[in-house]
């Protein structure tokens, strides 16, 4: 019986001892990480964020967007974009459509341009007998969207889809030229004669990344074939554009915008809170009445 002790405390002192070794290499790993964080400062961990956030690159140009009210008449659309022709102004894009008022169309113009030129042109569309009112939305709280409809290839960018005739060109052609046939079997003219059942699987899982994307982007699939698929969103003009990089490695086969449609926001946010000194505000200085007549 006293060996058996004699044993059993010599083996619980080991184990005792031996304990803390073997925890010290935990604690020295966190008391590595623990001075690393320490180390850094608030002002570098802010001075980090500031160099690496983007900045706005400077442009003097700057994005002007017009509501234009005008009756819906032959040749007024022709009329108005000839004012801003004249002016060297490059249109962005130009949405015409009808309003809730029979005979009144609203036609959105976004133009790039000096703040006073785009007021010239302003006044020259208010000249026109057509035309009852043009709304410069530029510095204004607007709504903007603008709808993408994009056919992406499921095969692959440099795997062709369906007809040649039924995606955009990417080069011009003679009148002469006549698009090459699809194949009577279905395939397309440049496969490597790989079987049908794995262009079913690779088109099956490029589609699932289309999905995804769309979903992160609020857009959906509203189109599906054997390699291609087509996408609707519904953005801002900004989200737009990024969602059609960020698809570009698809292959895109064929895009159409719509163009950018503005409507200002309702002022009143509150049917409880009083607008009127929000009313009453006025960017310049008070008219001096001193030289007026007493009344």
């Amino acid at each position: 019986m006293l060996s058996r002790r004699v044993v059993l405390a010599t083996s619980l002192r080991t184990a005792l001892l031996r304990q803390p070794r073997a925890a010290a290499p935990a604690a020295r790993r966190y008391s590595v990480r623990a001075d690393r964080h320490a180390g850094e400062s608030a002002a570098d961990a802010v001075s980090k964020i500031i160099y690496k956030t983007p900045t706005a690159r400077k442009t003097s140009h700057h994005v002007h967007v017009l509501n234009c009210f005008m009756q819906d008449e032959p040749g007024i659309l022709t009329r108005a974009t000839g004012i801003m022709a004249a002016r060297g102004y490059n249109i962005d894009s130009v949405v015409v459509s009808r309003t809730e008022i029979p005979g009144l169309s609203r036609m959105t113009i976004t133009v790039k341009g000096e703040q006073a030129v785009v007021q010239q042109a302003r006044k020259q569309l208010e000249d026109l007998p057509q035309v009852w009112a043009v709304v410069d939305l530029s510095d204004a709280k607007v709504i903007e969207r603008e709808i993408l409809l994009i056919k992406l290839s499921t095969l692959g960018n440099g795997r062709p889809a369906g007809a040649g005739d039924s995606c955009t060109p990417r080069h011009p052609l003679p009148p002469t030229a006549v698009p090459p046939a699809r194949p009577a079997d279905g395939g397309d003219s440049g496969s490597t004669g790989d079987a049908p059942l794995a262009q079913v699987i690779e088109s099956t899982r490029r589609l699932g990344y289309i999905r995804n994307l769309a979903a992160m982007f609020g857009a959906r699939v509203v189109d599906v074939g054997a390699d291609c698929c087509i996408v609707e969103l519904c953005a801002k003009s900004e989200r737009v554009d990024a969602f059609m990089k960020i698809t570009a490695p698809f292959g895109i086969l064929e895009a159409a915008r719509s163009g950018r449609m503005a409507m200002s926001r309702t002022a009143k946010l509150s049917l409880t809170d009083d607008d009127a000194p929000e009313a009453l505000e006025s960017d310049g200085p008070a008219p001096d009445l001193s030289h007026l007549p007493p009344s």
